[in-house]
């Protein structure tokens, strides 16, 4: 059994003053990601200064400091699930959503209100919600507030980071940028195509 590293919230100090959203698509084929298990497909290079092969949403929960976090996610109350548990039920989501044809923004609802498309949008609204919770407790469920806070914290105390969030999760908001481009389709047809499923695409 591969035993997979524990994934925390986190910023990366080498990029908090660069322009993370900057670089490349890069492929990871036949590699899994080291936090979640799942196949981690293809990913931003911006993403790639994590300590392990990490997917895409893994990737994302270590770079709280991109400039658009808060485009391509909130901060939710979960502690009955973990970020890696979390990040792999949004890959189903949003791979199920991409194979009916929808677009994968968590703000957008489906073209048809049937079938599972139903089923997955309102899967991904129940965990939207839980973002209120968040405010409750934080004061704010913006993702950039967080890792502001996190780059001012000492570094004992950033040792102690997954004790002091306790339930905070990231939630990924169906977008990631690369500079100006969404590039999230691409990567979620990534994880479509390894698990033997065509691309999917916009109706």
């Amino acid at each position: 059994m591969v035993k997979l590293l524990p994934l925390i919230l986190s910023v990366s100090m080498a990029s908090a003053s660069a322009d993370s959203c900057a670089g490349s698509v890069v492929d990871q084929p036949g590699l899994q990601c080291s936090y979640c298990g799942a196949p981690a497909g293809r990913a931003p290079s911006s993403l790639g200064d994590v300590a392990a092969t990490a997917c895409s949403l893994c990737g994302l929960a270590q770079h709280l400091e991109r400039p658009r976090i808060n485009e391509e996610a909130r901060l939710i109350w979960l502690p009955e699930m973990s970020q890696a548990a979390l990040n792999v039920l949004v890959r189903r989501i949003h791979s199920g959503l991409r194979g009916l044809g929808e677009r994968l923004e968590t703000d957008v609802r489906p073209s048809l209100a049937v079938g599972e498309r139903t089923l997955l949008y309102h899967g991904q609204q129940a965990l939207l919600v839980r973002g209120r919770e968040a405010e409750v407790r934080l004061g704010t469920s913006d993702p950039a507030e967080l890792a502001d806070a996190l780059l001012r914290l000492s570094g004992a105390a950033v040792a102690r980071r997954d004790a002091l969030l306790g339930g905070v999760r990231i939630l990924p908001m169906g977008r990631l940028f690369e500079g100006s481009e969404d590039i999230y389709p691409a990567i979620v047809d990534s994880w479509r195509q390894t698990a033997g499923h065509p691309p999917g695409g916009t109706v």
